[in-house]
């Protein structure tokens, strides 16, 4: 048994807590127009924290609309005081074929247990065919 002060021992830092890397993606070519579609999804389980390290979406028109309309990609980010937020979007209102947008963010965000990061397209368009491209790699540790 041990009496007296216990030594005082630094907690590791944050990359040095079990670290686990987290990455996904998502690719649909040639998508019809569609509501808004959630693509892919991550929340930061309990007792993790998670580093947002690339957050990317892309969105390119393929064929022409016949009535054309805003199509986009964008990432939802959701918590329990704030609530769900756009953090990230790129969005075409141009018929143009092959013209694209894309937006792309890299070690901004700092997620904590229940945060979830949510991957969305939509397409209003009537007829016509874009391409989307969105992906994520976050590193999980102890929180």
């Amino acid at each position: 048994m041990r009496v007296g002060p216990q030594p005082i021992i630094a907690r590791p830092a944050w990359y040095d807590r079990n670290p686990t890397i987290k990455e996904d993606h998502y690719w649909g070519q040639g998508v019809a127009p569609h509501a808004v579609t959630t693509r892919i999804s991550y929340t930061c389980p309990a007792g993790k924290k998670a580093m947002i390290e690339v957050l990317q979406v892309r969105v390119r028109r393929v064929t022409a609309a016949t009535t054309l309309g805003l199509c986009g990609a964008y990432a939802m980010l959701t918590d329990a005081v704030a609530g769900a937020k756009e953090i990230l979007d790129a969005y075409l209102n141009d018929n143009t074929l092959n013209v694209r947008n894309e937006a792309a963010i890299g070690t901004a965000l700092i997620m904590v247990a229940g945060n979830t990061i949510d991957l969305k397209t939509y397409d209003t368009s009537t007829v016509g065919t874009c391409d989307y491209f969105m992906s994520y790699k976050i590193t999980e540790f102890d929180a």
